[in-house]
Formats: C-alpha cells, sequence, structure tokens
C-alpha cells in the first residue's frame, strides 16, 4: 500500500512538473510572438504626437480633395474620382480633356519647399522613409500615366488655403481645358468662355432643355 502510495505521488509529482514545463514554454512562446509582432508592425505613437496625428489622417476622400472636386463640378465638369484602371488611383479622372488631377497633401507627398512638410522629430527614420517611397510613387505613377497619353496635374495643399484658394482653382480649370483634345468641347475656348459653356450645358441637361432652351425630344 505504501509504495503505491509513493508511486502515485511520483507520478503526480512528474505531471505537475511537465506541466509547469508546458506552461512555461507557451509562454516564452508567446512573448517571442507578441515581441515579433511589435518589430514589425506600424508602430503606435503617443496621443498629441505629430506621428499619431499624421498616422490617422485619412487617404481618400479629403476635405482638399472635396474642395477641388466640388468647384470643378460647379463649372461643369465632369469626372471619375479614385479610378483604379489607372496608375496611384487619381483623384480626378476627366477623360473629356485627357487630364488627371492628384490633390496631394503637402506632408504625405514631401512637397519641396512647402511650410507645411516638416519631419517628424518622434520615429523620424520611419517617416522618412516612407515619404520618400511616398515621393519615389508618385514620380512613377506621373512617368506612366504621361506615357499612356495623360496630361497630369498635381494640386497642392498649401494652394487650397483661404489666400490662395480662389486663384489655385481658377487656375487649374485653365490648366485643364488649355489641353483639351482638338474636337473636345471647349478645346478652342478660354477657360471663362469654357465654364459658361459647361455650366448652361450642365443646367439643360439637368432640366431638360436644349443650350437655347428648347425642349429636348425625349424617347
Amino acid at each position: 500500500m505504501g509504495n503505491m502510495t509513493a508511486s502515485a505521488q511520483t507520478k503526480s509529482a512528474e505531471t505537475e512538473s511537465a506541466q509547469a514545463k508546458s506552461t512555461q514554454q507557451k509562454s516564452t512562446q508567446t512573448k517571442s510572438t507578441r515581441r515579433q509582432r511589435e518589430l514589425t508592425e506600424k508602430p503606435r505613437y503617443a496621443k498629441g504626437t505629430r506621428s499619431y496625428t499624421m498616422s490617422r489622417i485619412r487617404g481618400k476622400d479629403t476635405s482638399i480633395e472635396r474642395i477641388v472636386r466640388s468647384y470643378l463640378f460647379a463649372h461643369g465638369m465632369r469626372f471619375r474620382k479614385n479610378d483604379k484602371r489607372y496608375p496611384g488611383h487619381p483623384d480626378v479622372v476627366l477623360p473629356k480633356y485627357r487630364t488627371i488631377v492628384f490633390v496631394n497633401g503637402c506632408f504625405w507627398h514631401m512637397h519641396e519647399g512647402c511650410g507645411n512638410h516638416t519631419m517628424p522629430k518622434t520615429n523620424t527614420a520611419f517617416w522618412r522613409a516612407k515619404l520618400q517611397r511616398n515621393r519615389e510613387r508618385d514620380r512613377r505613377q506621373h512617368d506612366e500615366l504621361q506615357r499612356m497619353g495623360w496630361h497630369v496635374i498635381d494640386v497642392w495643399e498649401c494652394e487650397l488655403g483661404n489666400a490662395m484658394r480662389a486663384s489655385r482653382l481658377e487656375r487649374l480649370v485653365e490648366q485643364i481645358v488649355a489641353h483639351a483634345p482638338v474636337g473636345a468641347s471647349g478645346g478652342t475656348m478660354n477657360a471663362a468662355e469654357h465654364i459658361q459653356h459647361q455650366q448652361t450645358a450642365a443646367r439643360s441637361e439637368h432640366d431638360g432643355t436644349g443650350e437655347n432652351g428648347e425642349n429636348k425630344e425625349t424617347t
């Protein structure tokens, strides 16, 4: 009886030791996995820092993109947005004018000579590498689009501040109209004439009348 008890105690001790060893191994593996994930994942930033703010900015349908699109639409221009068929998923694609517009944040796209582009003081190496990749990618995409026959225009965030917004948007329309293909509506007009023409056409389309106020035929 005593031998059986001793044997049972020994087996119990061995089981507990094996379980403890297994638990320790799992804990070590979990810590190693977590550490590896922390090294490979995008760093987490403290709230209130520049890095934290920059990491949370959205990439599509930003306020500056909406400003540009609203202006072009109000002036009779029709376009596609974030078209995935083209390199860079351009913010504005105007097939009629064979023109593509990118609306760029000065920080994210490294606008040279702009006060809005300053390198964060924390995680500097990470941000410098990331932003330089962005700029190199932008150049490749612009070159590819131009080889495809597109006229590419960049509009920068700093140009859309209150002081410069009106003049920059007017100039944008001029840039688009100036490069309209031969035969495209507005190709021989200046920007002001083109805007008036497009607004008239847009109103006619909306109310069902022709450009001279005549009712369109419907089927």
